[in-house]
């Protein structure tokens, strides 16, 4: 009997510090992302495999239209919304409308394919809905395959690796996963045209509210591995990170090497660490951070 009441004891106290734990976790709404002021505006563009004109004046088509036309704007706020879509007040579920924006392409008959290598915890640019990868870099890739009279594959892999993936394809393959365009990748992909400027934010607890890369110094930073925060942050740690003030003068930023920086796979997995407290903050593009504080917790 004594045993019994012991284990008894022993569950009733497991249960009560998960509780107490769980009850320590933010939520999203806890939450804040701000513009990183010693940061520069990145562009974005679909990286194209090397010496394949054909494919890559394709994508500038589709872009150039998009931009031009709005469809650029519109499809950013579809899937915006449709990534962070819940139940309204009533409990009922209810998807954005895409109004009159193609959100489905029917590649026929085609054999031909482009491979599509992305990373899908990028809302909106790339997110799982219904089981497939969508979002504002597979709609481009879709309008492109279909005036090709091709057919896209998406490759869902890690962020990092998407450069080498496409510079390795034995066919047609571009890098479509909201990425920046940096000389670096430039020697390893050609680049489309700019489809969508970003800046960098600062995500952090609401009470703490950081606004630069300066402000993180002797903290614990999340990043994504292999992304813009990623380098900027390790640059800072180091050499310094170069970037200009708003009268276009060039400042750097160094941070003490007490600094850590904690690089994830995921930007949920980091997400997840600062709700806990594990990280102080994380270093992440502006409308992915938008986004990801948007949706339910």
């Amino acid at each position: 009997m004594k045993k019994i009441l012991s284990l008894v004891l022993a569950m009733l106290m497991l249960v009560t510090v998960v509780t107490t734990l769980a009850s320590c976790g933010k939520k999203n709404d806890d939450l804040t992302a701000l513009d990183a002021v010693d940061l520069l505006k990145e562009d974005f563009g679909i990286g194209v495999k090397k010496n394949n004109p054909e494919l890559l004046a394709a994508v500038n088509k589709v872009v150039d239209e998009w931009v031009d036309n709005g469809n650029m704007a519109k499809y950013e706020k579809y899937y915006t919304d449709l990534a962070t879509f819940a139940e309204d007040e009533t409990g009922t579920v209810i998807a954005p409308s895409a109004g009159d924006l193609k959100v489905s392409w029917d590649f026929g008959n085609a054999t031909e394919t482009i491979t599509v290598y992305t990373e899908s915890g990028f809302a909106p640019f790339e997110f799982i809905y219904e089981g497939k990868v969508v979002g504002l870099d597979i709609a481009i890739m879709s309008q492109v395959a279909v005036n090709m009279g091709k057919k896209i594959v998406v490759e869902d892999i890690l962020f990092d690796t998407i450069p080498t993936a496409v510079k390795s394809d034995s066919g047609l393959a571009v890098a479509a996963a909201g990425l920046t365009i940096t000389e670096d990748r430039a020697q390893e992909m050609d680049f489309s045209n700019v489809y969508y400027s970003s800046t960098l934010v600062v995500v952090s607890d609401k009470k703490d509210a950081y606004d630069s890369v300066a402000d993180l110094a002797g903290l614990k930073v999340g990043v994504q591995e292999g992304t813009s925060g990623d380098l900027i942050i390790s640059a800072a740690k180091g050499q310094g990170h170069v970037y200009e003030d708003g009268d276009g003068n060039e400042k750097t930023v160094k941070i003490d090497g007490a600094t850590e920086v904690v690089q994830y796979k995921q930007y949920a997995l980091a997400l997840a660490d600062l709700k806990s407290g594990r990280i102080d903050a994380i270093l992440m593009d502006k409308l992915p951070a938008l986004t990801m504080l948007k949706a339910a917790d």
